[in-house]
């Protein structure tokens, strides 16, 4: 026994004392008709909410609050709105400038009189160096201001601009398209949709049919769907109820969905499979429910607590984006455990002996298949750790060479108008005429500034596009010669500021360049607050659940390695794009710049699932036996089937995401699957149990000093 170290910890209620899952599982059975008409109003009254959640959301918030980048947006609202920086464009293309001088007029009127315009620039009337034109006289720009009452209204008026524009009917030969900030994000959201819908279809049939297969009954196999649904329903009409207070990002639905699918079906799998053993052991509905609440729905309780924990660690991110999708998975995450605490209980037991039907008692020899392999891996447990760090350590080596970027119109499929009117964009004016930098400055320092920008290797044109304000400040305008989602971009923006900071310190540099630039400038200062946060919760969460330092730690950097070897897997598809065709996409060439941080926080705390629901069925063991070894084999026989029906219906639905959606839900569904994928295998199936072998007895000892000040907590029944 180490010094200063207490003995193997096991913490026994008193005899007769009825704990919450007792009190719980009594309310359950004796109020189960109430429980169930709650949650039928509560689902009736978000319904609608959820139904009209679409609308209610913002293609905005890519700003970093507080950065030079907004404020240059701001004084450009505020001071320069007849500039029109962030104004739709109507790219309009013919076969010569003939043709496209009718197809202009055409445009022009087709979408003077729509209530979506509330201004159009006319080409023919602006001097040529305004660079409406391009050089081969086929394509003009029609700079259009949207008429809309906030920034989450602005992708509505671009769709509606899109749709007069393809009521427009051009002569032959000529396109028009309609590109910009805002036109992106409006086929962003349609397209958003179409792939939530997808996906439910795509993992719809699949989960359905493995579910059936799993507990052999209709009717136990509806119940996880019914509770997802349920879940969902409630985390969107609270969204929706959020957006009346503040924007949130159309970003939340997919993600709100994709992980409220994964969890309430893993919830309900767990519940109900253990509720179905305790049946088939001889115990009466409150007893099964009651020991079902004190084991997996304690697991539950502090799988949610632990991704929502690493989900608010993002709300640390000064960006409305991040914020959004952050709340929107906290909240699927809080509706999906509680019906599976509350609602899934309640049916359980209204439902009597007709959930028992199919294949409740058909566990036996799954469970001796996980036994023989267990006791197989804690014979040799040295080479089972080893095997398994080794594994995890080179799927990693990848992240050393990741790239990072910032994706641009590309972010949406070819065929919408926004990418379409982007590529016919920079064909016709160059790549960087979809990265503008507007520099706000003193009409004093403007003719350097300009000069400035046009010693600056990179920089096509820089003029003068406005009168000075009120303020005494004007605008110029710099068009680099790389596109926006270029690294060189990225550094021509921080080398301007760089040179005006000593000569014009008065300037400020925005633009669509500049908010790129600096989003990843707030991630990068961010991110060490986060993880270090994410690190600090769920290290504290461990010692108290587990009472052992060894575990805690072990728990950590087994995480730490499945994150880093899913990131690295997810970098040798995006970036090198080894694979990516498979899964329909064309590689970008990097990783978008907020995925490290924003990928951490979900993936260390989406690894924690499992890692709990295995602790604590091998904790349960042992603090029934006393034996670590036993416990390991055990825990692992018992949760062996679960766990693996529960990570195939995960990732099921989250290649379903990946597969059917954009770049970026795309980048998160297939990496959050390779995540799963290997905490089910390597994770589960060698480490856990090779650690706890390797560390036998000393796993559960902690110094006297911290047993005292930790609060108790057990998984004894």
């Amino acid at each position: 026994m180490s010094v200063g170290a207490s003995d193997p910890v096991r913490h026994h209620p008193p005899r007769g004392r009825r704990t919450l899952a007792d009190r719980t599982a009594a309310a359950m059975v004796a109020r189960r008709k109430l429980v169930m008409l709650a949650w039928l109003a509560i689902v009736l009254a978000a319904v609608p909410l959820a139904a009209t959640l679409n609308g209610a959301l913002s293609g905005a918030g890519w700003n970093a609050r507080g950065y030079e980048s907004e404020q240059v947006r701001h004084e450009l609202r505020r001071d320069f709105a007849a500039l029109g920086a962030e104004a739709a464009a109507v790219v309009v293309q013919a076969k010569t400038p003939e043709g496209r001088e009718a197809a202009v007029g055409t445009v022009l009127a087709g979408i003077g009189d729509d209530p979506a315009v509330e201004r159009v620039t006319d080409p023919r009337t602006q001097p040529p160096g305004a660079g409406l034109v391009s050089s081969d006289g086929r394509t003009t720009l029609i700079p259009v201001h949207l008429h809309a009452g906030s920034d989450a209204h602005l992708p509505e008026a671009a769709a509606d601009l899109s749709d007069a524009v393809d009521r427009v009917r051009l002569p032959a030969g000529a396109s028009a398209d309609v590109t910009g900030e805002w036109p992106v994000w409006a086929d962003f959201n349609e397209s958003n949709e179409k792939a939530m819908l997808k996906a439910e279809i795509l993992s719809g049939l699949p989960m359905m049919v493995l579910l059936v297969i799993v507990f052999g009954s209709l009717i136990a196999a509806g119940m996880p769907l019914m509770l997802t649904a349920a879940g969902i329903a409630v985390s969107y009409g609270g969204l929706h109820l959020i957006t009346m207070v503040t924007p949130l990002s159309v970003w939340s639905m997919n993600f709100a969905m994709m992980i409220g699918m994964a969890l309430g079906i893993d919830y309900s799998l767990f519940i109900i499979t253990r509720y179905r053993a305790e049946r088939a052991s001889g115990h009466d509905t409150q007893t099964a429910l009651a020991t079902t609440l004190a084991t997996s729905g304690k697991a539950i309780v502090l799988s949610g607590l632990a991704l929502i924990m690493a989900l608010g660690a993002l709300l640390l991110l000064p960006v409305m984006v991040f914020r959004s999708m952050a709340a929107g998975m906290m909240l699927s995450v809080l509706a999906v455990a509680a019906a599976a605490l509350t609602l899934l209980p309640a049916v359980l037991a209204a439902l009597g002996d007709r959930v028992l039907r199919g294949r409740a008692a058909r566990t036996g020899p799954s469970e001796a298949r996980w036994a023989r392999w267990s006791s197989g891996v804690v014979r040799r447990p040295a080479l089972g750790l080893l095997a398994g760090l080794l594994i995890l350590g080179g799927l990693a080596l990848p992240t050393a060479s990741v790239e990072l970027g910032m994706p641009g119109a590309r972010v949406v499929d070819a065929g919408y108008s926004s990418r379409d009117g982007y590529e016919t964009l920079t064909e016709a004016f160059g790549p960087g005429a979809g990265a503008t930098i507007y520099i706000t400055t003193p009409q004093a320092t403007a003719s350097q500034v300009v000069q400035i920008a046009q010693g600056r290797r990179g920089v096509a044109a820089a003029r003068t596009v406005t009168e000075p304000a009120a303020t005494g400040r004007l605008v110029v305008q710099v068009t680099p010669t790389t596109a926006i989602d270029d690294d060189r971009t990225a550094d021509l923006v921080k080398g301007i500021r760089g040179d005006l900071d000593r000569a014009a310190p008065q300037a400020l540099v925005g633009g669509p360049a500049a908010q790129n630039h600096d989003l990843t400038r707030a991630l990068a200062a961010s991110a060490p607050w986060i993880i270090a946060l994410v690190l600090i919760m769920s290290l504290l969460m461990m010692l108290i659940v587990f009472r052992s330092v060894i575990i805690a730690l072990v728990s950590v950097v087994m995480n730490l390695l499945t994150v880093a070897g899913a990131f690295g897997i997810a970098s040798i598809i995006f970036q090198h794009g080894i694979g990516a065709s498979l899964i329909g996409i064309d590689s970008q060439g990097f990783i978008d710049a907020w995925a490290p941080v924003f990928f951490f926080a979900i993936l260390f705390g989406l690894s924690m699932d499992y890692q709990l629901f295995l602790l604590a069925a091998i904790r349960e063991k042992y603090e029934l036996g006393g034996d670590t070894r036993t416990a390991v084999r055990d825990g692992i026989a018992a949760t062996g089937r679960p766990i693996t029906n529960a990570a195939i219906i995960m990732v099921i639905v989250f290649v379903a995401f990946g597969v059917t959606g954009p770049i970026p839900p795309t980048e998160l569904g297939i990496t959050l699957a390779i995540a799963v994928i290997l905490d089910a295998t390597i994770v589960r199936m060698l480490i856990v149990p090779a650690s706890l072998a390797v560390f036998g007895d000393a796993n559960w000892r902690i110094p006297r000093w911290l047993d005292r000040v930790l609060p108790t907590f057990t998984f004894r029944h």
